[in-house]
């Protein structure tokens, strides 16, 4: 009976547990976007700040504005990629210094904001915005093969 008892009880923990974690990681995650799609779709997040906005509303805006930035970010590094120079410093086979810096540089034409709101629990605001391949194309000067 015991044993029973046990076994019913770790499979009620797990079950709360992947029930849980599903719940909180919904709003990172990235819009689903299929090879051959017509579109691609990026999400970017920005965090609700009241302590440097007191009011909600420029709160929330600066957040949208964040979260806007943070997809355009993601669609530069997308579509032409990323610039990482690293530098690192060893001593008496001890890191001593590491910098990482990175660098994005790309013109967007052509974007449409598809989505935006706001998750209250966690505090952060999400904007999707989606760019066309032929968009992407015309930037580039090429036809994609692998899209």
């Amino acid at each position: 009976m015991k044993k029973n008892l046990f076994f019913l009880l770790v499979i009620i923990s797990s079950l709360l547990l992947v029930s849980c974690g599903a719940n909180g990681s919904y709003i990172f995650s990235q819009p689903e976007n299929q090879k051959g799609a017509a579109y691609h779709d990026f999400k970017g997040f920005g965090i609700i700040d009241y302590k440097s906005f007191p009011q909600e509303a420029q709160a929330k805006l600066a957040a949208l504005e964040a979260a806007k930035q943070d997809a355009f970010s993601k669609a530069v590094e997308y579509i032409y990629g990323i610039y990482i120079d690293s530098n690192t410093t060893v001593k008496d086979f001890a890191l001593e210094n590491k910098t990482i810096n990175s660098t994005l540089w790309g013109v967007i034409r052509g974007a449409q904001e598809i989505d935006q709101g706001f998750d209250m629990v966690q505090g952060m605001a999400y904007v999707v915005i989606r760019v066309y391949r032929k968009d992407i194309e015309e930037l580039l000067g090429k036809k994609l093969r692998n899209f």
